[in-house]
């Protein structure tokens, strides 16, 4: 006889006798939302545009993104600043440029090979120096000479790769340690016409030509970076022996992931050349498609040149054009730049180095529907005034806004080996990032600031200043003296920009934020299309209450571990009703479930006052007993 789901047989109507196997699936249970995923909207140097990309830590996000670039709106670097603070927070990042983003490419020739030629560095070159490539004069200014040799010949490498002069464009580049390679795009002898010259005692060039380039080559493949972004120009291609006799093998090497195999590749001809397309672009029985190039067959008929790598060039960020209105972007489908969060697990969000203040109302109403927090520093060395004059002339009077005075912090960043200044808001990220929603900033200590412009300057923030922060609606990053629990950085208000007193501290948008995300979660969607009747024991509204109950007693309880000290995550008591007195039957026969679902947040403590009376005359009466809440309100009982 049938076995089916409780609902989907209509029992009253049986007409076979037998036994029919009724399944009733148990109630689901709430489950709390993520709170530790924080959102960032800016530019990077891989990755698809407009689209969520989850990254956990620096290390990910240099391959997904690509590494830290000094530069604004680089989301990257705000990845690593913020994971500084602790490890326990996660990223969904939306990466956004202006429209002149182009993908590395490369043509993958055969019958030839290429001439090379290297610029060996001795140390960094003095300003004005030159290397002439084919032609063309790079000069190294202020500019392009970092502060070590190491960061000029990352700064160059991305000039030559990026560039779209036609002289520039006919080499590929590469950087090992000190050692510059130039290499003709092309295989043949037409590479060896590629001049070098150079004037700088910093700089050995190998020959006044690059060298080697022998045959006439053609063109058997066209690679083109899955992405646009610089990363691509790091993709390498190359071919080796298959594992089957008369086959080969295509190599496609990213940096810093291991690489792609497309083995036992045959044909004869240019069949063979159509073949490594469709294997790098469909997949193999042994390989899926490639996570980095798309390729396309030429004209070639003869075999791919072995263990020839070719890399691919002229791959662009596009992020020189982005600006606040980009990093907005549309909320329209196709969504873009802040608006691609929409109904995401993003908890907190920031749009890098954003400074447009009409933006901010926006920012406000878009981070209120979608339950979220927006957080933002305001410019470099602003003003306490300055920055509450901002939110008030901005309209923004919310709890779902955190507006943070541009004190901006220094931070190391440990793959450019610099110190750098940054946004406060990237602290602002890392430190919710790593609270459970419960807990507010307010003197968290803040790992990887190292300063504050107001620090390095030997300046600390007076009383006056403080309670005029801690009033106005915003925020900033105090210098360890004045951290009241330790020697650390942290922030000196935890206030969001809302005027209620009662809602204006960072905890109560993000508990607000997590409870009503969890409510709106697929356990409480169960109850939508189910039954409800006016009788006083209907199982649907019970139901409904313990759902709520059960996720209540847990969050209260010191004992399941999800709260810190003994203590949950809420306050008890707590209330759930759902049954008739708030579900009338004119409102069931409208399609109405009425819950009403209160808790009490647990307070932060931002004022302990030690009271304190002490002399040589005084005597001390000592209290065994608890004493009455009365007394709590008074000094210590003593008596002289």
């Amino acid at each position: 006889m049938p076995v089916f789901l409780d609902g989907q047989q209509n029992l009253a109507a049986l007409t076979v006798p037998g036994v029919y196997g009724d399944i009733i699936l148990p109630t689901p249970v709430l489950l709390g939302q993520p709170t530790n995923i924080m959102g960032l909207v800016g530019v990077g140097s891989w990755g698809p545009l407009n689209s969520l990309i989850p990254l956990s830590k620096p290390s990910d996000t240099a391959l997904y993104i690509g590494p830290p670039k000094i530069r604004s709106r680089d989301i990257s670097s705000y990845v690593s600043a913020a994971c500084q603070v602790g490890g326990a927070i996660g990223f969904l990042a939306v990466r956004v440029s202006d429209g002149t983003d182009q993908a590395a490419t490369a043509a993958v020739a055969t019958g030839g090979t290429y001439a090379s030629g290297t610029a060996t560095f001795s140390a960094n070159p003095a300003a004005n120096d030159t290397l002439t490539i084919n032609g063309t004069v790079v000069t190294f200014t202020s500019a392009l000479i970092g502060a070590t040799l190491a960061q000029t010949l990352t700064t160059l490498l991305e000039i030559l790769q990026q560039s779209n002069d036609t002289n520039l464009k006919g080499c590929t580049y590469s950087v090992a340690g000190s050692v510059l390679t130039i290499q003709a795009a092309t295989p043949g002898t037409a590479g060896n016409s590629i001049a070098l010259a150079k004037v700088s005692t910093a700089i050995t060039l190998a020959g006044a030509a690059v060298a080697g380039g022998a045959g006439t080559g053609g063109t058997g493949l066209t690679v083109t970076a899955k992405y646009t972004g610089t990363l691509g120009n790091g993709i390498q291609v190359s071919f080796q022996n298959g594992s089957q006799s008369g086959t080969y093998m295509a190599v496609v090497s990213f940096p810093g992931m291991p690489p792609e195999l497309f083995n036992n590749i045959g044909g004869a001809g240019n069949a063979f050349w159509v073949n490594v397309a469709a294997a790098i672009n469909n997949g193999t029985s042994f390989h899926g498609p490639s996570n980095y190039v798309v390729a396309s067959a030429g004209s070639a008929t003869v075999a791919p040149t072995l263990s020839a790598p070719v890399t691919l060039s002229g791959g662009t960020d596009g992020d020189t054009g982005v600006t606040d209105a980009t990093l907005m972007g549309q909320d329209i489908v196709p969504r873009k730049g802040m608006y691609a969060f929409r109904n995401s697990l993003v908890d907190c969000f920031t749009l890098c180095d954003l400074s447009t203040i009409a933006d901010y109302a926006a920012i406000g109403s878009f981070a209120l529907s979608e339950s979220m927090m927006g957080i933002f520093g305001s410019p470099s060395g602003d003003t306490i005034s300055n920055a509450i004059g901002t939110l008030i002339s901005a309209g923004v009077d919310t709890p779902w806004f955190w507006y943070i005075l541009g004190d901006w912090t220094y931070w190391y960043d440990a793959y450019n080996g610099v110190t750098r200044l940054g946004n406060p808001a990237m602290f602002g990220i890392g430190i919710v990032g790593n609270l459970s929603p419960q807990q507010n900033p307010l003197n968290k200590p803040l790992q990887g600031v190292s300063g504050t412009q107001r620090s390095v300057a030997g300046q600390t923030y007076s009383d006056t200043e403080l309670s005029l922060v801690n009033t106005g609606r915003i925020d900033t990053i105090i210098p360890p003296q004045q951290s009241p629990g330790g020697y650390y950085f942290s922030f000196g208000a935890g206030r969001n920009a809302s005027s209620n007193t009662a809602a204006n501290g960072i905890e109560y948008t993000r508990m607000t934020n997590f409870l009503i995300r969890t409510a709106k979660s697929k356990a409480a969607g169960s109850f939508i299309g189910r039954l409800q009747s006016i009788q006083p024991n209907d199982q649907t509204r019970q139901q409904a209450k313990a759902l709520f109950d059960g996720f209540s007693a847990q969050l209260a309880s010191p004992m399941v571990g999800l709260g810190l000290n003994g203590q949950g995550m809420i306050d008890t008591p707590w209330s759930v009703v759902c049954d008739l007195t708030n579900n009338p039957p004119n409102l069931q026969a409208l399609g109405y479930l009425f819950l009403y679902w209160q808790v009490r947040y647990l307070n932060v403590v931002r004022y302990f006052v030690v009271k304190f009376m002490g002399g040589g005359n005084v005597t001390v009466n000592v209290q065994n007993t608890v004493p009455a809440p009365a007394q709590l309100a008074n000094p210590i009982n003593v008596a002289a």
